[in-house]
């Protein structure tokens, strides 16, 4: 009677193995993408770009993709380098015609602020490029901001190339190396976008104090809207933008992302 008791159980086993290794019961393994961001080559700390919106596209995009991002960080140079070379997928970067020559973009994740950041005691009225003549303007070295912006930095400007370094931009500012400094971010607020900057200043650069009575500030008009995608090189594309394309339009729909409606100026 023990026997088949026994043998009862065994038979039940058996046949439960085929269902608890099926993937209805167990999550697909999930597939591994070579994940190239911009960060500062100042550091040897790996860390996501301070922007939330950003954190929250990645990680809605690689669960809804059931991908394991493999994270490789570059300075923009490098990274637009090697990604133009095929290294992996990247997130972060604007559209231009000439980057469309050769990469494969997905439609808008988010829409970003391109912000004029300056001392307090050195503001100036700017409502178009042309009130930057004169300026020293900090940007970070690679980055991109429309056509118009292109010319006038070709016959207008004073641009101070930079790494993605925060720390290191404002410093600059503060020693008025730079006059302004382009800072891009999500929230179309310029009050909030200040208060964050001198509410973090202490906090990344302690041995920076700022000078009696000086804040920074940023300037009531933007310069730019900048879109944010994810890209790949084309021929390396096996479908990857357009299930990118899908998870944004579902998660925008459904509000998981945030939907790109930037106001007008």
């Amino acid at each position: 009677m023990i026997l088949k008791r026994l043998d009862k159980h065994r038979r039940y086993f058996l046949s439960a193995l085929p269902l608890l290794f099926s993937p209805s019961v167990w999550a697909a393994e999930l597939r591994k993408q070579v994940f190239l961001i911009v960060e500062s080559n100042t550091t040897n700390t790996p860390q996501i770009p301070f922007n939330p919106v950003f954190q929250q596209c990645v990680a809605y995009v690689e669960k809804e993709l059931q991908l394991q991002f493999e994270y490789r960080r570059y300075p923009w140079t490098r990274l637009l380098q090697n990604l133009n070379e095929g290294e992996g997928l990247a997130f972060g970067l604007s559209k231009t015609k000439e980057r469309a020559l050769t990469l494969h973009f997905s439609i808008p994740a988010f829409g970003t602020f391109i912000w004029l950041v300056v001392r307090s005691d050195q503001v100036f009225p700017f409502s178009r490029i042309a009130d930057l003549q004169g300026k020293t303007v900090s940007m970070i070295r690679g980055s991109t901001y429309g056509d118009e912006f292109d010319k006038a930095r070709a016959e207008l400007l004073v641009i101070e190339d930079d790494v993605y370094s925060l720390p290191s931009r404002l410093k600059k500012l503060l020693s008025k190396r730079t006059d302004v400094m382009l800072f891009s971010h999500h929230d179309p607020d310029p009050r909030k976008v200040e208060a964050m900057l001198n509410k973090t200043m202490p906090e990344i650069a302690p041995d920076t104090p700022m000078p009696p009575g000086v804040t920074f500030k940023v300037l009531d008009h933007y310069l730019f809207v900048d879109y944010i995608h994810f890209a790949i090189l084309a021929s390396e594309d096996k479908g990857i933008i357009e299930q990118i394309n899908k998870a944004i339009r579902k998660g925008q729909q459904d509000g998981s992302l945030p939907a790109v409606n930037i106001p007008k100026k």
